[in-house]
């Protein structure tokens, strides 16, 4: 396998391990059609995504998922399953993608492209959705599942289409959430000193005052 086509095979995993972040089974329908109708290629071992089977079973997840996500209450017991369901869907559709390689390195680097990838995107969004639960009684959260809804369409379209630029901009937004989750669970330390200067030892400065 060429070095540039694998780049691209990883670049589109990668970006539409992302669109699972935000809706599991879209993604997975998404390649199990193209799949069915010949315009890409699924790695050995993953022949059944292109089932008509497979496509019927995923078309109707898509729907239960993006309707049941409306449902305040419902949406945020989704987001806790999410974070099983999601990284796992995306390993899955990773490791599919990852054509021309050794069956079980592909599931290996499908697990972590897909599962680190989902796992970020869906702990962000399920934090907003935490927010908006908090401060709008749940009032908000339907607009933001729309918004994630197109969010997840339109990511799928550009991840297919537009692999390389898809993955690439994923990256950077997984970076960017990712270093923001891992500052905020940082606890922030505060030095203590007695009357002469002298250090006596550190606190959790949200402790203090």
């Amino acid at each position: 396998m060429e070095t540039a086509q694998f780049l691209v095979m990883i670049l589109m995993a990668v970006s539409l391990s992302a669109a699972a972040g935000l809706r599991a089974f879209l993604p997975l329908f998404a390649i199990s059609i193209l799949s069915l109708s010949g315009h890409i290629t699924l790695a050995s071992g993953f022949d059944w995504l292109s089932s008509p089977e497979s496509a019927i079973v995923f078309g109707l997840a898509v729907l239960l998922e993006i309707l049941s996500d409306k449902v305040p209450g419902l949406d945020n017991a989704l987001d806790a399953v999410g974070l099983v369901v999601k990284p796992l869907a995306a390993a899955l559709l990773s490791s599919a993608l990852i054509v021309g390689m050794d069956p079980l390195l592909s599931v290996v680097l499908g697990l972590i492209i897909g599962g680190s990838v989902a796992s970020v995107i869906h702990i962000g969004k399920a934090k907003l959705r935490l927010g908006s639960t908090m401060f709008t009684g749940g009032a908000g959260n339907p607009a933001l599942s729309l918004a994630e809804d197109g969010m997840s369409v339109i990511g799928t379209g550009i991840s297919i289409l537009l692999p390389v630029f898809s993955g690439i901009l994923v990256l950077g937004v997984v970076w960017l959430l990712a270093r923001k989750l891992v500052h905020r669970r940082r606890p922030i330390t505060a030095t203590l000193h007695d009357a002469s200067g002298e250090l006596i030892g550190e606190t959790d400065a949200r402790q203090l005052g």
